[in-house]
């Protein structure tokens, strides 16, 4: 297999992504093995100049997530790597992108809506004016590459509008150490109910999607690629949690046909 034989550029177009829109991108760095006539040390940051030249017009933003202050831990948006995998810390590292100063749930963004993106709430993880707030107004594109359906964290945000019985807000303290200062900071996340089976699962709704037609998928060599649009998630998610609260979660997903 030869770099050639895997167009990028190509496979977002199959699921629905155009260059000059918002996008939300979770990846997997596995992708990148595939161009195989790239210095394996090159790989990754070829694939992510590959994403980034492909949305030369539009906003990107990528998970950067730390869980610092769960972890009671300060969080450093320059230095904190992030915990959610080798993409994830190679695109926060690239030239021209930026990260946010949440000490939770951070992203990397560049294009012209990153000023918006770095300006976004602070004091809730999931909340109106967050980073997911944003993406919903923005009607971004929600991309799997590589990666299941099942890394999509804007169920959250959906499941905190919708007022979901198994989250409740709790609030995490520590300090952002940014422009030579520590500054305090708490910010409220709906943390889930551990008596009962509330890790997401989103096999149901990734099926519903499929049936209604919002959720395209491809493939990008060896590797899935799917998007949906952020209010498209969000309209067949509520409407599920309305039939059904547990919809979203393990605990929905006893005595159901998935």
């Amino acid at each position: 297999m030869t770099s050639a034989d895997i167009d990028l550029h190509a496979a977002f177009r199959r699921v629905g992504v155009s260059p000059d829109e918002w996008v939300m991108l979770h990846g997997d760095a596995g992708v990148a093995a595939q161009f195989r006539t790239v210095e394996p040390a090159l790989r990754l940051r070829h694939l992510i100049e590959q994403v980034v030249n492909f949305m030369h017009r539009g906003t990107l933003v990528v998970p950067t997530f730390t869980y610092s202050f769960t972890k009671a831990e300060d969080f450093d948006p320059d230095t904190t790597p992030s915990g959610v995998g080798q993409f994830s810390e190679g695109f926060r590292v690239h030239p021209g992108v930026q990260r946010t100063r949440h000490p939770i749930f951070s992203v990397a963004t560049i294009g012209p809506g990153a000023g918006a993106v770095l300006d976004a709430r602070l004091d809730d993880c999931f909340g109106a004016g967050t980073v997911f707030d944003l993406l919903h107004r923005h009607d971004a594109r929600i991309v799997c590459l590589g990666c299941e359906f099942q890394k999509v964290t804007f169920v959250h945000y959906v499941e905190q509008a919708f007022g979901v019985s198994y989250r409740s807000p709790k609030a995490f303290t520590g300090c952002i150490l940014a422009d030579g200062r520590r500054t305090p900071l708490t910010t409220t996340y709906v943390v889930r109910d551990m008596s009962i089976q509330s890790v997401h699962d989103l096999r149901r709704l990734q099926a519903e999607t499929l049936r209604r037609g919002v959720l395209r998928v491809s493939d990008v060599g060896r590797f899935p690629i799917s998007a949906i649009s952020a209010r498209d998630f969000f309209t067949v998610a509520s409407e599920m949690l309305g039939h059904d609260e547990y919809a979203l979660v393990a605990q929905g997903a006893v005595g159901h046909a998935v």
